[in-house]
């Protein structure tokens, strides 16, 4: 069953060097992408910490063309 299509935001982060070796490091060794890699690293981090998402906005009722009479 294929996976739900999620909207993404796009973030820029700033790392050390060694940060960003780090990081690369984890994903081969996981054979992960960076940022499935970091998304594992964040969902982790929150668990611990006892920590949720905040709930998801309601969908928004499908708009339509009005009708041509």
């Amino acid at each position: 069953m294929p996976r739900p299509l999620r909207k993404t935001s796009a973030t820029s982060l700033k790392l050390t060097p060694e940060v960003r070796d780090l990081w690369e490091q984890c994903a081969a060794a996981e054979s992960r992408s960076l940022t499935n890699m970091f998304e594992v690293l964040v969902r982790e981090h929150a668990k611990r910490l006892h920590l949720a998402p905040a709930p998801a906005p309601p969908a928004s009722a499908k708009k339509t063309k009005p009708s041509k009479n």
